[in-house]
């Protein structure tokens, strides 16, 4: 599944960044996202927020005017929507593999009082 991945500051706000992938599954809040870069040392490390869906569904006379029938046939009665895009909102957090720019990065966010989180040792 193809997602973009919003990257807020701590506690959410502005985007700082976005970054696109093809995903195996879609990401569930609470679940740790890490970013690794083939010149750079350590991840970017990600805490995901939420997942904002963008749907399309056909008004019933255009997905009935849309659908090839035979001759007497009548077109199907449900019709499916298509997924537009889906945005992963992740904020900024510690990761046991942080590098030094996202440490920094991490450290800007803590001076300006933002509650920065970090991920659970136990859980990587």
């Amino acid at each position: 599944m193809r997602a973009i991945l919003i990257l807020v500051p701590p506690g959410g706000g502005e985007t700082d960044y976005s970054l696109e992938f093809d995903l195996p599954g879609v990401p569930n809040p609470g679940d740790y996202v890490m970013v690794g870069r083939p010149a750079q040392e350590g991840t970017e490390d990600f805490i995901v927020r939420r997942c904002w869906w963008q749907l399309e569904y056909p008004l019933r006379e255009e997905a009935s005017g849309s659908i090839v029938t035979k001759p007497g046939e009548e077109p199907p009665t449900r019709i499916a929507g298509v997924t537009r895009s889906l945005a992963v909102e992740c904020e900024f957090a510690l990761g046991p593999l942080s590098s030094k720019s996202h440490k920094t990065a991490c450290e800007m966010y803590r001076k300006r009082k933002m509650p920065l989180k970090a991920f659970d040792e136990s859980g990587y």
